[in-house]
């Protein structure tokens, strides 16, 4: 067999080293085939021969099961090169759904996508107070995908996998948060099987940067690109990590955590995984908010109400119109994000580091960064805008989805 596949997402290996039964053969096949029609979305038979190098008995055997398996819709006659017109086949996208859940510092974010990964819905909702427990906010999810669904004219039956992003270390063998210093009393949070219990609809759960990584890596600015760096700065600051084309998360869970890296000039504390790290204390959106203040108070006296309440990327966007003091904050943050980018540089040798989250996206933060690093003979590696935006975790959460649920396609 010659299975060929160009698609970024990373599916389970799932077949395993089996001996060849005829059962097991047949699954394998089928397997392999419904790949390959997802991905040349519509073909015939003929191409399906072609691309996987089975005999054509043996792909209309597949490709009868798949039917049977409401997995595969015939299209009819298409056009014909001079001989009998092919059958083609289309991949039923939605003989199932995929959820996605980003679970942010003060909001809770939901996608409902069909078997293709094309969003059917979104649900999103500000936290309350108590909604911020991690019983609270399982059950807000439960009460999303349901509302979702509803949206969609479609049963909570047919969602076959949800993954969810937590802000904070995670543990994706056990399904754990080990600490979320942004939310309320997260620490060693069963969430995987709390979401299970709540839903009745398997899971996976990892942190929120390593899902906006591999969502940036299937369909944004890492697009092949094997070895990156994606680098969220909002309410906390992360890194998700790809080494050779696969996300890395370390022996401990904590690769990536830069939001507790030092910050040159200050002095180094000892890290506390249930507390804030002090990078992110420096740039993230309400360090770079509370650094403008200091700098207004400094330069400016008290008559600065106004100008105090900005947001970082309002203060950002100032520093685009031509504000000194504005400037100097965009090159503050931009200066200790190029010494961690340069630090991480040296050890991983990344090709490509994305910016994203609601901060470090914007464009003057980029350019102010890639500046910096060009200044270097190397360990510069090309700066990019993140291209989903703060939808890079929701899509990376579809795409690990699609991944877990591609084998239950055939139960």
């Amino acid at each position: 067999m010659r299975f060929q596949s160009t698609s970024s997402i990373q599916y389970p290996s799932g077949s395993g080293t089996q001996p060849s039964r005829p059962s097991h053969l047949r699954q394998v096949n089928a397997l392999g085939l419904l790949r390959l029609l997802r991905e040349h979305n519509p073909c015939s038979k003929a191409d399906l021969v072609r691309l996987s190098g089975l005999s054509a008995p043996t792909v209309s055997s597949a490709v009868a099961y798949l039917e049977s398996l409401d997995l595969v819709e015939n299209l009819g006659d298409g056009e014909s090169s001079g001989g009998r017109p092919p059958e083609m086949l289309r991949f039923n996208a939605n003989r199932g759904f995929v959820a996605g859940v980003d679970i942010g510092g003060t909001r809770l974010r939901m996608v409902l996508a069909d078997l293709n990964g094309r969003v059917v819905t979104q649900w999103a909702t500000q936290f309350t107070e108590r909604q911020r427990a991690p019983k609270a906010v399982c059950a807000l999810i439960h009460d999303g995908l349901k509302r979702m669904c509803q949206e969609a004219s479609t049963s909570l039956k047919k969602v076959l996998h949800i993954t969810v992003g937590a802000p904070g270390v995670t543990n994706v063998t056990s399904g754990i948060v080990l600490s979320a210093p942004n939310l309320k009393d997260w620490n060693d949070v069963p969430l995987r099987t709390m979401v299970e219990r709540e839903t009745g609809i398997e899971a996976t759960v990892d942190n929120d940067t390593n899902l906006a990584a591999v969502g940036e890596h299937w369909r944004g600015s890492a697009s092949g690109v094997e070895d990156f760096l994606f680098i969220a700065l909002g309410t906390g600051v992360g890194a998700g990590i790809f080494l050779r084309g696969r996300l890395h998360h370390g022996a401990n869970w904590s690769a990536g955590e830069i939001g507790y890296a030092a910050v040159s000039g200050r002095p180094r504390q000892a890290l506390e995984v249930h507390s804030t790290g002090q990078m992110e204390r420096a740039i993230g959106g309400l360090g770079i908010e509370a650094e403008w203040q200091r700098l207004l108070g400094r330069e400016r006296g008290a008559n600065v109400s106004e100008l105090a309440k900005l947001r970082a990327t309002e203060i950002f966007d100032l520093a685009v119109d031509g504000d000194r003091l504005a400037a100097q904050i965009v090159q503050y943050a931009a200066q200790i994000l190029a010494d961690c980018i340069v630090d991480m540089s040296l050890t991983l040798d990344p090709e490509v580091v994305i910016l994203g989250g609601g901060v470090g996206s914007h464009p003057e933060l980029c350019r102010s960064t890639e500046k910096l690093l060009a200044r270097n003979e190397f360990a510069k590696p090309q700066v990019r805008s993140s291209s989903l935006g703060t939808q890079a975790q929701l899509h990376g959460a579809i795409s690990l989805s699609l991944s877990a649920s591609e084998a239950r396609l055939l139960d």
